[in-house]
């Protein structure tokens, strides 16, 4: 059963890579237990992927990994030090965010989604690994 479910992950991860990757202007959701921002560990539940949040993507060994835009407040003083905060505007406003270099470990992945004309499709479900990597996410070296 676990490779299978390795499997399906792997291809559904690379097929949604390779949409954006060439330009398809396509909107998922990944659940996840967790990412790295600039090598730093952070708990979370999912990331949005699409060609405006994650312009870079592409896979790594051990997963992806894109340029991320976040709040200073959301991420370690360390991290907006080295990296710098830049002003964007969005939907008309001036927001502050910090340009990091994001990765997502693939066996932290659990779900993924598509969203087609606001419709959930989802492309990839396996609660076992939500539930098998959540509780060690944090404790695991990187």
């Amino acid at each position: 059963m676990g490779d299978m479910v390795a499997t399906k992950r792997e291809a559904v991860i690379s097929s949604m890579i390779s949409s954006l990757r060439s330009g398809e202007n396509r909107k998922y959701y990944v659940g996840l237990v967790g990412y790295y921002i600039e090598g730093v560990r952070y708990s979370a539940t999912g990331l949005s992927v699409d060609l405006t949040a994650t312009t870079d993507i592409c896979r790594t060994d051990a997963g992806f990994a894109c340029t991320a835009l976040f709040p200073p407040e959301m991420i370690q003083p360390e991290t907006v030090k080295a990296d710098g905060i830049e002003k964007i505007t969005v939907g008309g406003q001036v927001r502050e965010v910090v340009r990091v270099r994001l990765e997502v470990m693939i066996h932290d992945v659990w779900s993924v989604a598509e969203f087609i004309d606001g419709q959930q499709h989802d492309l990839f479900l396996d609660s076992e690994t939500l539930k098998a990597r959540l509780g060690r996410f944090l404790d695991e070296p990187h």
